[in-house]
């Protein structure tokens, strides 16, 4: 095919181009597909693990519903080796703190609660594993240890129920001023309709709401 001069120059022109710029972008085109390649792999690997850890969670259930603590710890510490990324690991470490409780052994129950706080991703859990570990640091009575654990909160959806905790520790640790102060704390941040807003307003009735 023949190309009037013109065509040869617009030709000529976008071989220039192509030689000057045309690899540079075939080379970024080519990364930005291998990129979104890997992200869609990735993808599908997480949602891989995800089911995988998903079923192990189900059997750490019915072993908690069996009270079996020994095949849980194996169970959890696979949840937490292999799948410590996907949202079912912490919640089975608590789950394994809960039947640790219920097992008397306080110092593995506290282990399992500073692995979720140190490793879940969601704030909440973080949250909900300080008030479990200051319950059980209550229980020890490590008051100075409980109230640091309840030093402050993420969620401010748990601000109320952090203030009660911190109450009930000053009270047993015999602060009487300070816990009266911070059940009214948690009364103001509790929602109305909280289950557990009447019994923090017996506790603060009993030490006198002044």
């Amino acid at each position: 095919m023949a190309f009037d001069l013109q065509e040869q120059e617009q030709i000529a022109e976008f071989k220039a181009w192509w030689d000057g710029w045309g690899k540079l972008i075939a080379v970024g085109l080519l990364a930005v597909l291998v990129a979104y390649a890997g992200w869609k792999g990735w993808n599908a690997h997480l949602e891989s693990q995800s089911a995988k850890a998903g079923v192990l969670y189900v059997e750490l259930d019915k072993l908690a519903e069996a009270k079996d603590v020994a095949k849980m710890k194996v169970a959890v510490e696979s949840l937490k080796k292999d799948y410590a990324s996907s949202a079912y690991a912490p919640r089975a470490a608590l789950l394994l703190a809960k039947s640790s409780v219920e097992a008397n052994d306080a110092l593995a129950a506290s282990a399992q609660l500073q692995w979720v706080i140190s490793h879940a991703k969601e704030a909440g859990l973080r949250d909900v594993a300080r008030l479990r570990l200051a319950v059980v640091q209550l229980d020890q009575k490590k008051f100075d240890d409980a109230l640091a654990t309840l030093k402050a909160n993420e969620e401010t959806s748990f601000a109320g129920l952090f203030f009660e905790a911190k109450g009930d520790v000053l009270l047993i640790k015999g602060d009487k001023t300070a816990a009266r102060e911070a059940y009214k704390q948690a009364v103001a941040k509790l929602p109305k309709d909280a289950p557990n807003v009447k019994f923090v307003e017996v506790k603060l009735e009993a030490l006198g709401n002044s």
